[in-house]
């Protein structure tokens, strides 16, 4: 472990992740719904802890009349993410590597204030000094009025993980084993404590289901997730307090589904959660009911209010689109208490109307559905839509060229062997993820437009794959030479054709 790194793993970069819920136009959306005002005007945007910097490059593609920074201590990182900014051309976007004890301690007065702040992922990974020097740089870097997002391991969901994370860290630092190593090694042995009835894994049988979770995941998260020195997992309540320290005060969750949790709760659970009317206590007992393992937390510095008109004119302006209807409408939403189902008179209306293009909430208050909706519960539709992906924030930026650049740096990094796999969608403000050989193909696209054959396609699909030492996956089966992949190459092909590039073409994608 080298000294800089505070306990914090570096064998291995961070993944190279997207997460929905630090896009300005979410926590603006989020924040609304708990009539907190958000930033406008020339806002500006920082990543605390940025990792690979891919996350921001996209945003930054999308917001290209906005500054974005993103800090992070280790160099790895912060080079991999200006080489990935540079690929695109964008000049809206810088990169610092940087300590987060030093810069509280002397926050550079040329960084300036920020609008939006945020962390994903990193808080109760931290060392205490560490944490409490975060804390300290989100309380130099933010403007009042602020929107902060702090992401975590949440108590008591992580109770049962705490003999999982610690042997894997011991097996990994006591025998010198490679981070890797010392993941499938950890997996290995505690299959073993299980079989051989270990006192520890009976009584703590969630241990079985963490480790049968772990065989699926990527190893590099898994890497990040467990082999720290410091890895704590905190109550909702002591990062609320420590959070104050920087004059931040709790808005609310970015996920946003679980807005409606207590609605959802079976009666005895409404029956204890109604004895307490402290709204921090109440967000605890809400993570005691359901187990939350998770939390995406939004928090304000200055949580200046958007009044009931205001709040109800920003949300009715607020446009959605179409992002994945269900299959055959099964309405499902998957919250932290559980699934929970959706009646389809309520919402196949919804999804119908957006399928004729995108809509703002204000439109779909007048959606023909079993009765007229109140504007309350029409937002509690869309947003529990939202939270299960199947609309999205409608926000196209003015300028789409940055968009444009960032999918064929993408898509050409791909091709020589990125494991990128996000492209921004300039007609639509989204990103979305896509499958390496769909960004293959549309590398080749972007290299001969006239290529709309699939067999030609196949090829370049074939192609692309073989020159970077790998092959196709089809059904769970490996097909390594050019012969086997050639039929399902062309499957692929002919399915992106018809399919997916029309799709992305809409989307400002392709």
């Amino acid at each position: 472990m080298s000294d800089w790194s505070s306990g914090y793993n570096v064998d291995l970069g961070y993944t190279y992740g997207y997460y929905r819920e630090i896009s300005p136009a979410w926590l603006n959306y989020a924040a609304a719904l708990r009539g907190i005002a958000a930033p406008s005007g020339a806002w500006r945007y920082l990543e605390l802890g940025c990792g690979q910097g891919v996350g921001l490059v996209l945003l930054a593609a999308l917001h290209p009349d906005h500054e974005f920074v993103g800090i992070d201590f280790n160099p790895l990182h912060i080079a991999h993410a200006r080489a990935l900014a540079a690929s695109a051309g964008l000049g809206n976007i810088s990169f610092h590597e940087a300590d987060f004890v030093e810069l509280a301690a002397e926050w550079p007065s040329a960084w300036g204030k920020f609008d939006y702040v945020t962390a994903h992922g990193i808080y109760s990974w931290l060392a205490e000094p560490v944490r409490r020097g975060l804390v300290g740089t989100i309380d130099k870097a933010t403007a009042p009025g602020a929107l902060v997002y702090i992401s975590y391991n949440a108590l008591p969901g992580w109770i049962s993980t705490f003999p999982v994370q610690h042997l894997f860290r011991l097996w990994q630092t006591s025998e010198a084993l490679q981070s890797v190593k010392a993941i499938s090694t950890g997996i290995e042995r505690f299959r073993g404590l299980m079989e051989a009835g270990s006192a520890m894994t009976r009584l703590l049988p969630a241990i079985q289901g963490r480790i049968d979770q772990m065989e699926k995941l990527d190893r590099s998260y898994l890497v990040q997730e467990y082999l720290h020195d410091n890895w704590h997992p905190m109550w909702f309540d002591a990062v609320a307090a420590e959070m104050s320290a920087a004059k931040l005060v709790h808005v609310g969750t970015a996920t946003v589904g679980d807005l409606y949790l207590a609605g959802v709760l079976p009666q005895p659970q409404k029956d204890q959660l109604a004895r307490y009317d402290n709204p921090v206590v109440r967000e605890v007992m809400i993570d005691v009911l359901v187990n939350q393992t998770f939390r995406r937390d939004v928090f304000a510095r200055g949580n200046a209010p958007r009044w009931p008109a205001a709040q109800a004119e920003f949300l009715k302006a607020t446009t959605f689109a179409l992002a994945k209807r269900p299959e055959n409408d099964e309405i499902k939403f998957r919250l932290s208490v559980g699934e929970v189902s959706g009646r389809a008179e309520v919402y196949v209306p919804l999804l119908d109307a957006l399928a004729a293009g995108p809509k703002s909430l204000g439109a779909l208050l007048n959606v023909t559905g079993p009765a007229q909706r109140t504007l309350a519960e029409t937002v509690q539709a869309i947003t529990l839509m939202l939270h299960a992906g199947m609309v999205t924030l409608w926000a196209p930026p003015l300028d789409k060229r940055p968009a444009n650049a960032l999918n064929k740096a993408i898509t050409a990094a791909v091709a020589e062997g990125a494991p990128y796999r996000y492209l921004v969608a300039a007609e639509t403000g989204a990103v979305l993820q896509a499958d390496h050989t769909d960004i293959i193909m549309l590398h080749a696209v972007f290299a001969d437009p006239q290529i709309m054959e699939s067999d030609a396609l196949a090829g370049k699909l074939i192609d692309g794959v073989i020159a970077l030492g790998k092959g196709l996956v089809k059904d769970g089966q490996p097909l390594r030479d050019r012969v086997s992949m050639l039929p399902y190459a062309r499957t692929l092909a002919t399915a992106f054709l018809e399919t997916t590039l029309p799709k992305w073409k809409a989307q400002g994608i392709a």
